[in-house]
């Protein structure tokens, strides 16, 4: 462990990557050198992962990103040729990335935050089962300082169109979900492409607001709540192809 991280896979000339763990309320990447940010402890313990030229400059070979109030998985890579070969194979939808989130059950949630186009009738014919359901929807930024996200549809107005952040359609699978005492529910996604804000996002639209999310659960957000507490929403697992083989890199927390 260094400075909050704690180190899961240590590259090797075989196998030129890190996996890291980050908790919540450590940023994945600083916007200036030296900012403390789970890269920025990684790159100190690897500095070779500061020198591969990613999405940005300071970025080196961070591969993606979480938010900073979700703790969870990381993977940086050590060599250009690693971080080319991630990019091209997340573009194959074979970067797979896996959330835990516990959520409140709230049908209401969306239609209470605004902004959220309703569901298809086969999802909400669907929703009452929960495991295997897939939301898919390009998404726009949203709200005060565009801090927040919306998903957007085909069918959606030309407004909302209008202001998409990409082009790109996002889904985001519930590969198994259990009921808890208290009312809650506990979801496992899986995503191969990824939006800021995604699962959360898509949680919230579908009456599954992340307990203790300020942005997207209204319970956190009507005027005089209770204290929401930490968020309930973690990266626990990455799957993804070695670069010298057929073989599939799988990596995951209890």
């Amino acid at each position: 462990m260094s400075g909050g991280i704690t180190i899961v896979h240590q590259p090797t000339a075989a196998e030129p990557f890190v996996v890291l763990s980050k908790p919540s309320g450590l940023p994945s990447a600083p916007l200036a050198a030296n900012d403390a940010s789970a890269l920025t402890e990684c790159g100190r313990l690897f500095p070779e992962v500061l020198k591969v030229c990613g999405k940005k400059q300071v970025e080196g070979g961070l591969l993606h990103r979480i938010d900073t109030a979700t703790a969870g998985l990381l993977l940086v890579a050590q060599s250009q040729q690693f971080y080319d070969h991630i990019i091209a194979a997340q573009e194959r939808g074979l970067f797979i990335k896996g959330y835990r989130a516990e959520c409140d059950i709230d049908d209401g949630n969306a239609a209470a935050l605004g902004g959220f186009p309703p569901l298809a009738e086969q999802v909400q014919a669907a929703a009452s089962a929960l495991s295997g359901l897939e939301l898919s929807s390009y998404f726009r930024p949203f709200g005060k300082g565009k801090k927040e996200v919306r998903p957007v549809l085909q069918s959606s107005n030309a407004a909302a169109l209008k202001k998409l952040g990409s082009k790109k359609m996002y889904s985001t699978k519930i590969v198994a979900a259990r009921f808890l005492e208290g009312g809650s529910v506990r979801a496992e996604c899986k995503i191969a492409q990824g939006y800021r804000h995604q699962v959360r996002c898509h949680l919230a639209w579908l009456g599954l607001p992340v307990r203790g999310d300020r942005l997207y659960n209204r319970a956190c957000r009507t005027e005089g709540a209770a204290p929401c507490g930490q968020m309930l929403f973690s990266a626990v697992s990455l799957e993804f192809p070695d670069l010298f083989s057929d073989k599939i890199f799988s990596f995951s927390l209890d």
